[in-house]
């Protein structure tokens, strides 16, 4: 055998090898190596390993990826070149069966190198019609060409085809169309799914589809596949993006006012340890006393309490519930309340907070007594009128309390 060819068929046997031995890191391979071929079956021992060989080989690297091994992501982009060597090495005829044909579409959605499949249409490969449509789709969405790629793969039913390249396209066309046609791409999203649980496919269309859905109009939808994703990828290596932003979606929620979407949040939180949701807890229940969301700042408040053993972080869900209540009718209770809190348990920022709301806090239980008089002495028409015109003044007095801003709200989480 020439020294190419044994090269070719070393790697061949080493791909299969890792395709059927136990996952890295210690954890279970994802799926058994296929099945050997029946007798005859088998291309010549010159050919090397089928692109389909391969391929499977690198998918089988990305869904131990998916459920945290970051030992496979790290061996990813080298398990991209091995692959891109065994398609150089591929007859231009191999193509003609739709399972490499299939393989060539799967090595560029999987972040391979669109030069690798470059060169094999420049070998000018046994494609059916069929095939080249879907490479060469699979090829401009690589190479960022959008609006080619729309064209040529548009048309594909990802359920008419092998559940695995199916459930890729499903997820390339739902990229493709999330800003000209997010419906669509839901359903797209929706797809990719279903035709491949328990893979990084799955994994990345959930993740997607989950801010793709990041609004008040589809929370229902947006809590159950938080809840679901929690549940089934939880140890993913994408997973803490996805809290981070799972977060963010919420702390908008809270600037906004919108405690009937917190409420439906709840159930998805229940599903993180508890440290990280007492964590988010305060994290909201601050950004929203900040952005001057009282409602929702209690009502974070009140579940981080709930959450807080540690006598620090129990001191600031004291302080926000408090300070939410500073500028009302309750003041006086608030100002009791804060002063109470122990300062020294604070961080300096929410120290600070505490002062300027025992301030604001101070002033308005200071008009109470003559509530039915408004500064200038005029008397209005509804004694409520004149407590908020004092707290807003109160609130304006003390802008300490809104110093810190939404924008660096993040700064100790």
């Amino acid at each position: 055998m020439r020294p190419r060819h044994r090269r070719h068929a070393a790697l061949g046997a080493a791909l299969i090898l890792f395709s059927a031995a136990p996952a890295l890191a210690g954890e279970e391979a994802a799926r058994p190596a296929e099945a050997a071929k029946p007798a005859g079956a088998a291309k010549p021992a010159e050919a090397g390993l089928a692109p389909y060989a391969a391929v499977r080989a690198l998918q089988n690297l990305q869904e131990q990826v998916a459920h945290g091994s970051t030992a496979a992501q790290a061996a990813q982009a080298k398990m991209l070149g091995h692959v891109a060597e065994v398609f150089a090495a591929a007859d231009p005829s191999a193509w003609k069966e739709p399972r490499n044909t299939g393989a060539a579409a799967l090595f560029l959605f999987s972040a391979g190198r669109p030069s690798a499949v470059r060169a094999v249409l420049e070998r000018h490969p046994a494609f059916t019609p069929e095939g080249d449509r879907l490479v060469k789709g699979a090829l401009a969405y690589a190479e960022g060409q959008d609006d080619v790629a729309r064209v040529l793969l548009g048309n594909i039913d990802p359920r008419a085809m092998p559940a695995s390249l199916g459930g890729h396209l499903a997820l390339v066309m739902a990229t493709l169309l999330a800003d000209k046609d997010p419906a669509r791409a839901d359903a797209m999203l929706d797809t990719a799914r279903l035709l491949v649980p328990g893979s990084l496919v799955e994994e990345a269309a959930l993740r997607r589809q989950i801010f793709l859905l990041a609004d008040p109009a589809t929370l229902d939808k947006f809590a159950g596949l938080s809840r679901q994703y929690i549940r089934r990828y939880r140890s993913s290596v994408f997973a803490a993006n996805f809290k981070s932003r799972l977060v963010s979606f919420a702390v908008r929620l809270a600037m906004a006012g919108e405690v009937a979407g917190l409420a439906k949040l709840d159930p998805v939180f229940a599903e993180l340890p508890q440290a990280e949701r007492r964590a988010t807890y305060l994290t909201l229940a601050r950004d929203a006393l900040v952005g001057g969301r009282a409602e929702a700042a209690r009502y974070a408040a009140a579940r981080a309490a709930a959450l807080a053993p540690d006598a620090n972080e129990a001191e600031r869900a004291k302080l926000y519930a408090a300070a939410a209540t500073a500028a009302s009718d309750a003041a006086p209770a608030a100002r009791s309340a804060l002063g109470a809190i122990d300062a020294s348990r604070l961080p300096q920022r929410d120290a600070d907070l505490r002062d300027a709301a025992s301030v604001v806090a101070a002033s308005v239980d200071a008009g109470l007594g003559d509530r039915g008089q408004d500064v200038a002495g005029a008397v209005p028409d509804d004694p409520t009128t004149a407590l908020l015109d004092r707290a807003h003044r109160a609130l304006a007095a003390g802008d300490a309390l809104l110093a810190a801003g939404p924008a660096s709200a993040g700064a100790t989480r």
